[in-house]
């Protein structure tokens, strides 16, 4: 339940695909996270800005591998909305992970 809540279909099979799909599904649960975090306090003048319950989208913001092979945010649906009501205009995430560990950060701007 999990998986499907938080990451789409073609990102389930990215993930099981990997060599540790475990580190694979936490990187980018962690970068979701990341993001959700780095969005909301962009513009701390912006009322609340996710508006699906207390929970963030987190399905609706995607992590695609860039043509330079670097992972880039590609935003959906209420993460859309939430990225343009506080003025994102680009996010950077760098995201390590190892075996059952991740770690991701996310800078917007």
């Amino acid at each position: 339940m999990f998986i499907e809540r938080n990451l789409t279909a073609d990102k389930q099979v990215y993930c099981w695909a990997q060599p540790g799909p475990q580190a694979s599904f936490a990187g980018k649960w962690c970068t979701k996270e990341a993001v959700i975090k780095a969005v909301s306090s962009l513009n701390l003048q912006t009322p609340k800005v996710w508006v699906r319950g207390d929970a963030a989208p987190l399905i609706d913001i995607e992590i695609v591998i860039a043509e330079s092979g670097a992972p880039q945010v590609v935003f959906h649906g209420n993460a859309n909305d939430a990225s343009v009501k506080t003025g994102v205009t680009w996010v950077k995430v760098p995201i390590s992970h190892i075996d059952d560990f991740a770690t991701a950060t996310a800078i917007v701007q």
